[in-house]
């Protein structure tokens, strides 16, 4: 029989002779027992009794103990773990929905001082066109991430009564500004994914260029909350980039390379194959009722065109 240490033998060489191998050996740290020690082999299977043990540690809130621990005996990682700490923060600011959406909002009115919220938007044409086919006039509907006003002004003629929600006051305050001349909207401030969303509450639920901001489980969680908010056989109409053939994924890896993606991302935008929406969107309850893309002429920059999806919410 071969054991480990023979294997770790034959990698190593030949053991010079005269020097003992055996683990009882007493000689200096400069002699066997160091050899035997470097060659000793190391243990990388853990027992299911130790694997629950490491995740219990792992999930404790005496992370920064163990890495207090760390730096302790291995004071060259500080100044490296200074550096990850001031990135880390950073990241995390700019992955927060709220000030993500702010900062985009500040780049945009750099550009376009009195630009609204929603200012870089375009492919609203396709979008409206079902929304007006689908819903019906007397809908009780949710707009998703309202912005500025800028689509809630072409929503609120289409139904009934309208709820329009965002991360914060001051958007808000912006949208009954730009909707002032229009019908009653009762605008929320909105938090988390949908969490604070009522149950069974809305006839349709309505979001244009805004899932596109959540990675997959993110998403999954936001729409199976916009599913629990409407009544049974409610629609949901959302627009989202996607890529689907060769050439969309190499101007998606571009933008990428050129600009970062996520958390890196000035204002995080995620895309993914059309297959994969319509996977998160059935999983969270819903069927494609229709799906269109926006025509490239609806675009005033040069942008690719949203894929726009027709949800109902399934009732079985």
């Amino acid at each position: 029989m071969i054991s480990m240490q023979d294997d770790l033998t034959r990698e190593r060489g030949p053991v010079a002779v005269g020097v003992s191998t055996n683990s009882s050996d007493t000689a200096s740290p400069s002699g066997a027992s160091a050899l035997n020690a470097a060659a000793a082999p190391v243990r990388f299977d853990a027992t299911e009794e130790e694997s629950q043990r490491i995740a219990a540690l792992a999930g404790s809130t005496k992370g920064w103990l163990r890495l207090s621990r760390l730096l302790v005996r291995q004071p060259k990682l500080a100044v490296h773990a200074a550096r990850t700490a001031l990135r880390g923060a950073g990241a995390g600011l700019r992955a927060d929905h709220t000030l993500s959406w702010l900062i985009h909002v500040d780049t945009v009115r750099q550009v376009i001082p009195n630009g609204g919220m929603g200012a870089t938007w375009g492919g609203l044409e396709t979008f409206m066109g079902l929304v007006a086919k689908h819903v019906e006039r007397t809908a009780h509907a949710l707009e998703l991430g309202c912005g500025g006003g800028r689509v809630t002004r072409h929503i609120r003629p289409l139904v009934g009564t309208l709820v329009a929600n965002d991360v914060s006051d001051r958007i808000l305050d912006e949208a009954r500004v730009a909707t002032s001349d229009l019908a009653p909207i009762d605008f929320r401030v909105t938090y988390g994914l949908g969490d604070d969303l009522r149950n069974q509450e809305f006839d349709a639920v309505i979001g244009h260029e805004l899932l596109m901001q959540f990675d997959f489980d993110e998403l999954l969680r936001f729409c199976s909350n916009i599913n629990r908010s409407l009544k049974p056989g409610g629609l949901f109409i959302a627009s989202v980039y996607t890529f689907d053939d060769a050439a969309e994924i190499e101007q998606h890896m571009g933008m990428i390379r050129d600009h970062g993606a996520g958390a890196r991302s000035p204002f995080r935008v995620h895309r993914m194959p059309r297959r994969t929406y319509q996977d998160i969107f059935e999983a969270s309850g819903f069927d494609v009722v229709e799906a269109q893309r926006s025509r490239a002429e609806e675009y005033q920059a040069k942008k690719t065109p949203h894929t726009n999806f027709v949800l109902r919410r399934r009732t079985a």
